[in-house]
């Protein structure tokens, strides 16, 4: 009986050991769309690896893309990183996570213009993406974005 209850013991322990914040970014990992008025916009995120996603962002309206993005979330020596390459920035800009649950992630630049604060939220399977940060006239902006599964 002392042998039984070691090995339930020892069970319990691996079955509850904790996710890498890595892990708990995987729900992410899928395609995403969101169609407004004229406009639909697409991201898409694959897990590459279990320290690398890579993805992208469009926005298409009358069938030209008015708006695009690579993207990644990597997990460095210093941290996890969402890098967003966008045309009108010289480089890729940095906003490092954190916090993390298995159904929400935050990454923050607060040396970055517009924005400093990604957010992302599953919701009822759907995700919802926040930015943030200040805006021209000095007051916080906040742009939501929410996108179903690609069916």
């Amino acid at each position: 009986m002392k042998y039984l209850t070691i090995i339930v013991i020892l069970c319990f322990h691996l079955m509850a050991q904790e996710k890498t914040e890595m892990q708990k970014l995987l729900w992410i990992a899928d395609s995403w769309v969101s169609a407004s008025g004229e406009t639909t916009s697409y991201e898409e995120w694959k897990v590459i690896s279990d320290d690398l996603f890579e993805g992208g962002s469009k926005t298409v309206k009358d069938g030209k893309t008015i708006f695009s993005e690579k993207l990644k979330i990597e997990n460095t020596a210093e941290g996890i990183y969402y890098v967003a390459d966008v045309s009108h920035n010289p480089e890729p800009v940095k906003f490092k996570l954190t916090a993390v649950s298995d159904t929400s992630a935050v990454f923050e630049n607060p040396l970055h213009d517009f924005p400093q604060k990604i957010t992302y939220l599953l919701e009822e399977g759907n995700l919802h993406a926040i930015i943030e940060g200040p805006g021209k006239d000095g007051k916080t902006k906040k742009v939501d974005f929410y996108m179903q599964k690609m069916r």
